[in-house]
C-alpha cells in the first residue's frame, strides 16, 4: 500500500520573511536608480549648455562678435526687443525658425523677435514663437513647466504662452565686483544691479578679444531650471524670448532706470540661493536672478572657451563673481 506524502508548503512566517527581504532588497536599489537616472539629465543638461556654446561660437566665428545678451530697436514702452536665445537659432539648427522672424523697429510694439518676415503683421512672428519648443533649452531635471502663461498679453501682443527657457547668459557680476575698481561696470538700476562687466550685457557685443581673463575663466551662459522659494523665478519675463526695455547700455547716463534685461542675470547671489531680490514681484525681469538647479549640490555653467562644468553651491561668492567678470584680473581662491 502506497504512503501519502506530506505535501509542506511556505509558513506564514517565511512568507513574511521573502517579503521583508525584497522590500529591504528595493529601498536599497530605488535610491540607486534614481541616482543613475538625475545622472543622466545632468548629464543631457550638460550636452546642453555644449551645444548652446557651440551655437554662441558658430555665430562668434560668423559675424566676429558674441551676440547682446538682450537687446532692443526702439525707445518706446512695451517694446522690448529679444535676447541672445532667439539670435542663435540658426547655430544650433533652427534657422528655418529663424528666417520667419524679422528684427523691425517700425512696428507699434517691439514684441519678442519684433515681427515676421515678409510682413507687416507684427503678431506673426509672436505666433511663430508663442509655441515654440527647442529642446536644448530645457534642462531635463526641471520641474518648472514648459510653456508659461504671460502676464500681459493684451498689451504685449502676445498670443498667451512662450518657452520658459532654463539657461540663462552672464551680464557679469554686481557690486561689489572683484578687481581695482569695485564700481566697475555696474548701475543699481529700478530692478536690481545690472552690469556689462561680463560677456553678454544687454545692447553691447563684445568679440573674444574682449574677455581679457581668458575664456576659460570666464562665464558665458549659466543654469536656471531650478525654483526660489517654490517659486519660478528664472529670467523668463513674457517667456524666453524677450529683450531689454530700452536700447541704451548702463554706461549711457540714462541707460540705467527701468532696464531689465530678459535672458540674462548678473550675479548677485550664490548657486541655488534661496534670496528674493528685494522688491522682486512674480514677474520674471529682475536683473539678479538666481542661478540654480534641480540637480543635486550645484548648477552647470558654460565657459566662453565652450566647456562645461559643474560649479558647487558651497562656491565662495566672491569667487563665482571673479568667474562672472570678464577683466577683473583676479583668480578664484579656491575648487567649485
Amino acid at each position: 500500500m502506497l504512503r501519502k506524502r506530506d505535501l509542506k508548503g511556505f509558513t506564514l512566517v517565511e512568507l513574511l520573511v521573502v517579503i521583508a527581504i525584497i522590500g529591504i532588497l528595493i529601498a536599497l536599489l530605488l535610491p540607486a536608480v534614481q541616482a543613475a537616472r538625475e545622472a543622466a539629465r545632468r548629464s543631457q543638461c550638460t550636452n546642453n549648455l555644449k551645444q548652446i556654446g557651440l551655437g554662441l561660437h558658430n555665430y562668434h566665428d560668423s559675424l566676429k562678435t558674441l551676440p547682446p545678451g538682450s537687446f532692443n530697436l526702439r525707445e518706446q514702452w512695451y517694446s522690448n526687443g529679444t535676447n541672445w536665445r532667439t539670435l542663435i537659432l540658426p547655430y544650433i539648427e533652427q534657422k528655418a525658425v529663424y528666417d520667419q522672424l524679422a528684427f523691425r523697429s517700425d512696428f507699434p510694439y517691439t514684441f519678442m523677435a519684433g515681427g515676421a518676415a515678409g510682413t507687416t503683421n507684427y503678431l506673426q512672428g509672436c505666433r511663430v514663437l508663442s509655441k515654440l519648443l527647442i529642446p536644448v533649452y530645457r534642462c531635463p531635471s526641471t520641474d518648472i513647466p514648459v510653456f508659461d502663461i504671460q502676464d500681459d498679453p493684451v498689451v504685449n501682443n502676445n498670443p498667451g504662452q512662450t518657452m520658459m527657457i532654463n539657461y540663462a547668459g552672464i551680464q557679469g557680476a554686481a557690486r561689489p565686483v572683484p578687481g581695482p575698481d569695485p564700481n566697475a561696470g555696474t548701475k543699481d538700476c529700478g530692478h536690481g544691479w545690472s552690469c556689462n562687466n561680463g560677456m553678454m550685457p544687454a545692447n553691447e557685443c563684445y568679440d573674444l578679444a574682449y574677455c581679457r581673463d581668458g575664456t576659460s575663466n570666464t562665464l558665458l551662459v549659466g543654469e536656471q531650471s531650478g525654483r526660489v522659494g517654490g517659486k519660478n523665478r528664472t529670467s523668463n519675463y513674457y517667456g524666453g524670448w524677450y529683450g531689454s526695455r530700452h536700447p541704451r547700455t548702463i554706461d549711457d547716463p540714462a541707460g540705467c532706470g527701468d532696464l531689465w534685461q530678459t535672458g540674462t542675470t548678473c550675479v548677485r547671489f550664490g548657486p541655488n540661493s534661496q534670496i528674493v531680490q528685494v522688491g522682486a514681484t512674480e514677474h520674471k525681469y529682475r536683473n539678479n536672478t538666481v542661478l540654480n538647479s534641480m540637480h543635486p549640490g550645484g548648477i552647470n555653467v558654460l565657459f566662453t572657451d565652450g566647456s562645461v562644468r559643474f560649479i558647487s553651491d558651497t562656491i565662495d561668492l566672491t569667487d563665482l563673481k571673479r568667474l562672472a567678470c570678464r577683466y577683473d584680473g583676479e583668480t578664484t581662491t579656491g575648487s567649485y
